[in-house]
């Protein structure tokens, strides 16, 4: 409700900005035909004031002007209620929720053909819902699957609360393509790359035919878009879509331009060329299943890899991945290279900073994108490649010029870029690939078989393939010792008992003050002081007069130390009874 919300503090004709409004949903599988029977006639006919054109919505940069509502229901109507078509006059009763967002709640009803969209009270306060309803309704729009209002609902006392739209099927977009090797595996596992290639070719034409008709997204949710089949995909939420001067109702970091957000404009109305970019967005993470075009590398975060166009692929010739993006050394990599040449020149060109579709004005529209798609699936399908035609290829293509090297870590065959070459140890630069060394990139940072105890926390931990590579030129070449913490414990820090100064633990040693019967936990630095002083006073306390005796031969009295008595102790004999001189005399 971020956009009712910031609207209550603003004059009545201002339309502010609305943060995202993600659908949250169960999937519901619709299981009666669409195609079925259609108790409701179109209400187009009715409402509307002028003959249909070729383009009956017309792109706007003018908000709609917003108002308090004449009349607010005092309840609104849930699971069991009854509602009433406007202009149908026919009782709908609300069955099972199925979808949920900040604005509205969707209800299967006793016509299976229909859902049932009833908007939450505070948004019912202003106008613009119910106008904008209204001035859907005056246009009869038939694209398949996207679910266009068919007619107005209100309560028992005639008071507006929301719309009927036609039933949908299937998962969430979100759910499934965009949720990777997860949400693929559980929802279309038989799926391939030319399956991919359909289904967004089938998004890409509904898209084509709203913009014809002059609709607009204006900020893309994905979470709307639900997916039955590559062929069968319906769009819900149309009313949060941009309709002439009314808004887009969803707010979406990851899909909003560059421009906006360098500016830190509060977009109101988007423009084509806008949502272009949100279509190149949509398309690469539909072919690149889930992945965001964008690196968060180096500790920037998604808005700021957007602000800097950050892309991290690059393909041939002249272009190159941005400076401040980390090269991708998973998967996304492999699948990246599987794509056609033409594709991956669109998304770099588009994503790039130095790209030429990159600036406001410049970008590709919806149609290339579906011829690139459209090459793309038929040149898979005259493919001999099967590994080009997987969902997530093993390996890069073998176009006859790479060469092929196995992996000694996983089997796997990469060319030989794809393989860790060289590591720095010690600020020198080893290379490992002439000692033998063959390790891909994604194996480098998985686990090995080497590890050590902590001596802090006791833990056992394990390198990975890169640090035991490492570990062991280093102990071969540069006299490495075996590691003893573990790098959590090298930071945690703890108080010198004698200097007071904070130290890591590891660093922290016993002293033991046997004269004084003492234990300290000190740092290194005070550990030396201490045992340099204590050899001191262990020296000085040897060298003490600890009695003293009569010579038996002389009479003369004698000093016997504190280190005399320690030595003749441990060797077991008993004190002197003739002073050092005499002993020598005698001797």
């Amino acid at each position: 409700m971020t956009f009712f919300d910031s609207f209550k503090l603003e004059k009545e004709t201002d339309v502010k900005k609305a943060k995202s409004m993600s659908t949250s949903a169960p999937d519901y599988v619709q299981k009666s035909a669409h195609s079925g029977q259609m108790p409701f006639c179109s209400v187009a006919n009715r409402l509307s004031n002028s003959v249909q054109g070729d383009k009956p919505f017309t792109l706007t940069k003018n908000p709609a002007p917003v108002g308090r509502s004449v009349s607010v229901p005092n309840r609104i109507p849930t699971t069991g209620d009854s509602v009433i078509a406007k202009y149908n006059g026919t009782t709908l009763y609300l069955k099972k929720a199925l979808m949920t967002d900040h604005i509205s709640i969707t209800y299967a009803t006793n016509k299976t053909n229909y859902f049932a969209k009833v908007y939450v009270l505070d948004v019912l306060r202003l106008d613009m819902l119910e106008n904008k309803a209204a001035r859907m309704l005056q246009e009869k729009i038939e694209i398949t699957g996207v679910c266009w209002p068919v007619d107005i609902l209100t309560d028992n006392n005639g008071y507006f609360i929301g719309i009927l739209v036609p039933a949908s099927k299937g998962v969430q977009l979100t759910r499934s393509v965009f949720n990777g090797a997860t949400g693929l595996s559980q929802f279309f596992p038989q799926w391939n790359k030319c399956d991919l290639c359909v289904l967004t070719m089938t998004i890409l034409d509904k898209i084509r035919k709203m913009h014809d008709l002059g609709i607009l997204f204006g900020c893309i949710n994905p979470a709307s878009i639900y997916i039955a089949g590559a062929n069968d995909v319906y769009f819900v939420d149309t009313d949060s879509w941009q309709i002439e001067g009314y808004p887009a109702l969803s707010r979406n970091q990851t899909f909003t331009p560059p421009e906006l957000l360098r500016d830190n404009s509060i977009q109101s109305l988007y423009s084509l060329d806008q949502e272009n970019y949100q279509i190149a967005v949509l398309t690469f993470m539909l072919m690149m299943p889930g992945k965001f075009p964008y690196a968060k590398g180096k500790g920037a975060d998604e808005r700021n890899s957007i602000i800097d166009m950050a892309f991290p692929f690059s393909v041939g010739g002249g272009m190159r991945r941005s400076q401040d993006a980390e090269r991708p050394s998973s998967i996304w990599r492999i699948v990246w290279d599987h794509l056609s040449y033409q594709m991956c020149e669109g998304f770099y060109n588009t994503f790039h900073s130095s790209g030429k579709y990159a600036r406001p004005g410049c970008r590709l529209q919806t149609t290339d994108w579906i011829k690139m798609t459209t090459d793309y699936a038929k040149a898979l399908d005259t493919s001999s490649r099967i590994d080009s035609r997987s969902m997530f290829p093993q390996t890069f293509r073998r176009d006859g010029k790479r060469v092929f090297v196995r992996c000694n870590i996983c089997g796997q065959e990469h060319p030989s870029f794809y393989f860790i070459h060289n590591i720095r140890v010690k600020q020198e630069k080893i290379d490992i690939w002439e000692r033998g060394y063959r390790i891909c990139l994604p194996c480098t940072s998985d686990q090995s078989n080497m590890s050590f105890k902590c001596e802090c926390c006791g833990r056992q931990f394990y390198y990975t393939n890169k640090t035991k590579v490492l570990h062991e030129i280093g102990k071969s070449d540069f006299d490495f010792k075996n590691q003893r913490w573990c790098r959590d414990c090298k930071k945690r820090t703890i108080r010198c008992g004698r200097c007071g100064r904070e130290t890591p633990i590891y660093q922290m040693r016993e002293f033991e003050d046997r004269l004084r019967n003492l234990k300290m936990s000190v740092c290194g630095i005070c550990f030396k002081e201490m045992v340099e002083k204590a050899k001191q006073e262990k020296e000085a306390w040897k060298n003490s007069t600890a009695r003293w005796a009569l010579c038996r031969n002389c009479g003369r009295s004698f000093p016997i130390t504190n280190g005399d008595i320690e030595y003749f102790s441990k060797k077991g004999y008993n004190l002197p009874t003739r002073c050092p001189d005499c002993r020598k005399k005698r001797y």
